[in-house]
């Protein structure tokens, strides 16, 4: 049996099919496409046309190189940027189009759980304690587990991408601005202190294209046979500062589509060594594709590990159509009854909390693999002290008759309230199935 993964990253875009022998899964064919996606919004927070077509015209070749594996088989999903794109809404369903598979919205929890998943998969058996750090394009994943389980996880809205465009945005590379990338990312990273620091692992790994750019530059000056040290950051500084420029950069082993982002992703790492109190690290393959994979198997073997945590992997435009009470009721739809979160860890601005009641409830005729009784699960990304109720209307209010309209006037325009500009940011959050949040409460039934 044959199993994809599709990771639409925040800066690279991945396929991975992998053949099942036994417990194991055996890499059949990988490739890569450098989208960069985290670069790709406009003054709004949405996607650029430019960007959809972009990333649209890649989700299409996948979908050859995928040749037509059942949906069952395959599970694809996106991070960071599409979590935080005011207009995912608009473009995951013609990403999953193009694709011809749905595609979910991991959780910034949800990822760094699979990143271990896969790097565990691929790392030698081991009862210490891991810590895996995934640097991606507009996030960072630090995990801490043993064996094939994490313990404690968090991801961090820091990336390789995003910090390049906010610090080097004009190519110049100098001291002052790689000080104040870094400074920033510790800033970022500080909350975590407590959870990662050098006592609560044994070893370190990192995964992901930046640590193993910076591995491979420290293999090809002749460093190390890999591994990275705080000593070795060190000395890409002084390569960095030597070049002064993005452009200027030819760095012995590394690829030319990782120059754009190399200083912004090696502040991001300088950080998580200082967070952390790394002294050395090695590279991890595998990471969130074959966390992906693996999760597949389970779920194909009827052992989805995700039923005994109370999740369940929504596509995006049904966590959409769950939340903002479009679409239609089908056969296989189901209604949330009420939702109550007291969200912890908050947005650099708070939200007041609000109730929306009355909000209508929409079809997912795609929930392929929904879980009725753990329909929302980890819902939440930061969203700080936001109350949210949602209530059905009745049973046959999803069945959207003309007579039904007047009755659903105030629902409807709750809702569109709900997402004006003062609170757009939180109703993005909401619908992006995000971070888990502490005592979400949860009724589902299903549509006679």
């Amino acid at each position: 049996m044959l199993l994809g993964a599709v990771d639409l990253g925040s800066n690279s875009f991945r396929v991975e099919i992998g053949r099942v022998d036994g417990d194991r899964i055996v890499t059949q064919s990988y490739w890569k496409e450098t989208i960069r996606m985290a670069a790709g919004f406009d003054k709004n927070g949405a996607l650029t046309p430019e960007m959809q077509e972009k990333a649209l015209a890649a989700l299409s070749r996948f979908h050859e190189k995928l040749a037509g594996l059942p949906a069952t088989q395959v599970r694809a999903v996106g991070t960071q940027a599409l979590r935080e794109a005011a207009n995912s809404s608009e473009f995951l369903p013609k990403a999953e189009a193009a694709l011809g598979y749905p595609i979910g919205i991991l959780s910034g929890h949800e990822e760094a759980r699979l990143v271990f998943k896969g790097c565990a998969r691929t790392l030698p058996p081991s009862d210490k304690r891991r810590l895996v750090v995934d640097i991606g394009g507009a996030s960072t994943e630090f995990v801490v587990g043993q064996d094939l389980e994490a313990q404690e996880y968090e991801s961090y809205h820091v990336g390789c991408v995003n910090t390049s465009m906010k610090f080097f945005a004009d190519g110049v590379i100098t001291a002052e601005k790689l000080d104040k990338a870094i400074v920033a990312c510790c800033a970022e990273f500080s909350e975590g202190e407590h959870k990662f620091n050098d006592t609560k692992f044994d070893e370190a790994y990192g995964s992901a294209g930046t640590f193993g750019a910076v591995s491979d530059i420290c293999v090809a000056q002749g460093w190390s046979d890999g591994e990275v040290t705080p000593e070795h950051l060190e000395k890409i500084r002084a390569l960095l500062l030597r070049a002064g420029n993005i452009n200027n950069i030819q760095f012995p082993g590394l690829k030319p589509d990782r120059r754009e982002v190399i200083a912004g992703g090696y502040a991001v790492l300088t950080a998580v060594y200082r967070t952390a109190g790394i002294k050395s690290m090695r590279p991890a393959s595998g990471a969130l594709r074959v966390g992906l994979l693996y999760e597949q198997l389970g779920i194909v073997q009827n052992r989805d590990p995700r039923r005994s945590r109370g999740d369940s992997h929504l596509s995006y435009s049904a966590t959409v159509l769950l939340l903002s009470g479009r679409g239609r009721v089908g056969a296989r739809g189901c209604i949330l009854r009420k939702v109550k979160c007291n969200a912890l860890a908050g947005l650099h601005h708070a939200i007041s909390a609000r109730k929306v009641a009355n909000a209508r409830v929409g079809a997912i005729d795609r929930m392929h693999d929904l879980q009725v009784g753990a329909l929302i699960g980890r819902l939440f990304e930061r969203v700080g002290k936001l109350g949210v109720a949602v209530e059905h209307l009745g049973r046959n209010a999803g069945e959207g008759h003309a007579g039904d309209a007047d009755r659903h006037e105030d629902s409807r325009n709750d809702a569109k309230r709900f997402k004006n500009a003062h609170e757009n940011r939180a109703y993005r959050l909401v619908c992006l199935t995000a971070r888990a949040c502490v005592d979400i409460k949860a009724r589902c039934a299903l549509l006679a």
